[in-house]
């Protein structure tokens, strides 16, 4: 077998997530589509996360292993011709057959984008995020830096996947007012319109994530701050007990990317 690392970004939003799944369009089954029409032979290919549907990403990671060599000087073009418009390939590079894409990562980084206006244009809102009811940062602020550490995520996550524990370790959690232009330039598929200058950003860096964790997270981050939750009543769902109950919905994934995944030096 012949194996190799690709990175890749792609927009969400017409996609049911990034795993494969029988009969339903996914950036996996695109991605795999794409690579059969131009190499011969069995293949296979693994990422580092699941994306959620409609969750986009800036930097995945995808290893295919390929019963075959690929003629690296010219697949990534081909690749690129392949692939809907909506995914690109940004590069490609032999690796070891033992790389696992996820399992060996370091650490992952996610960026939730939103506005807290009253009203926004749905051109908007297709890769930021927007709570309309008034929030209160300074509260915002103190749950955000309580984040950090080990935690247990009982209650941030929703059922469908699993997994041995719910403990992950946050590295980074900031949210700070940037400009998505300045973070997203590099990149010419996600067209944020020009009078869109400024929005929040919630930064998480982490050892895993479970399923849908960060968009719990941006919901109970926005029932803190529009007074619907205490401060203490979130700092109590971190490692208390699990809730029966859940206290908010899920937060909208158009806000969502998958920035950068990790690994050792």
């Amino acid at each position: 077998m012949h194996y190799y690392k690709t990175t890749i970004q792609y927009e969400g939003t017409h996609y049911a997530g990034f795993q494969w799944q029988k009969g339903i369009q996914t950036i996996q089954s695109e991605f795999n589509i794409a690579i059969a029409k131009i190499i011969n032979g069995k293949f296979t290919t693994m990422a580092a996360s699941r994306t959620d549907t409609g969750v986009h990403a800036v930097e995945q990671i995808v290893k295919i292993s390929s019963e075959n060599s690929i003629d690296l000087t010219c697949f990534l073009q081909a690749l690129n011709r392949a692939l809907p418009l909506d995914i690109r390939c940004l590069g490609i590079e032999s690796c070891e057959g033992l790389f696992k894409p996820s399992a060996l990562a370091d650490s992952k980084e996610y960026r939730y984008f939103f506005t807290n206006k009253t009203q926004v244009p749905k051109v908007d809102r297709y890769f930021v995020a927007n709570i309309s009811n008034p929030l209160n940062f300074e509260a915002l602020m103190i749950c955000t830096k309580a984040l950090v550490g080990c935690h247990d995520f009982c209650n941030f996550f929703s059922k469908g996947s699993n997994v041995s524990s719910t403990i992950r370790h946050i590295y980074i959690c900031e949210l700070e007012v940037i400009n998505p232009h300045d973070i997203l330039i590099a990149s010419g598929l996600f067209k944020i319109p020009q009078n869109l200058q400024k929005c929040y950003q919630l930064r998480i860096v982490g050892n895993g994530f479970l399923k849908q964790m960060i968009r719990h997270i941006v919901s109970a981050l926005w029932m803190v701050g529009s007074g619907k939750i205490s401060i203490e009543e979130f700092l109590s769902l971190l490692d208390g007990a699990k809730n029966d109950k859940q206290k908010w919905k899920v937060a909208s994934p158009d806000g969502l990317f998958l920035f950068k995944i990790n690994y050792p030096n």
